[in-house]
């Protein structure tokens, strides 16, 4: 009889503790805004307007989530890559069809950003070994790699 009524006094002490406790929920990866307009934001200006004008065509601003633009360096030289499938639009027929989702890659050699590559894929990524590599999924799974040639992309 003691025996219960300790583990019942316990059991109540528990319960009334995770009662008091708050939710750690704002400092977690679950709770955090994936479409934080710093994604965007934190894009070199050229870019960013040209990402800004897909809002007519999106039907309404566009959104970024964080692994849109990845950011390759090499010798002189900032590759960026924008995954449009990370880029929240209302009219995702825009950006995405058959073929894959938009991928687009600029350069940067001056400090000015230019577009070296738009291509509809699976995935696109970029790759240092020993030189510079773009590897494209197709939909079908198909592979093809392009080397970076320092001015634009080069089939092998």
């Amino acid at each position: 009889m003691r025996f219960t009524r300790t583990i019942l006094k316990a059991v109540s002490v528990l319960v009334a503790l995770c009662s008091l406790s708050q939710p750690a929920l704002s400092h977690s990866g679950i709770a955090q805004d994936p479409w934080n307009p710093a994604h965007l934001a934190g894009l070199p200006r050229e870019i960013q307007a040209e990402v800004r004008k897909l809002d007519r065509v999106c039907g309404g601003p566009v959104a970024a989530a964080q692994r849109f633009a990845l950011y390759l360096t090499v010798s002189r030289a900032q590759l960026i890559v924008l995954h449009f499938d990370d880029l929240r639009c209302r009219n995702k027929a825009a950006l995405c069809s058959g073929a894959g989702c938009l991928h687009e890659v600029y350069v940067s050699t001056a400090g000015r950003y230019r577009r070296v590559l738009a291509v509809h894929a699976y995935d696109v990524r970029l790759s240092t070994s020993p030189h510079v590599v773009l590897e494209i999924l197709d939909a079908k799974g198909t592979r093809r790699a392009l080397r970076w040639s320092g001015s634009g992309f080069v089939g092998p």
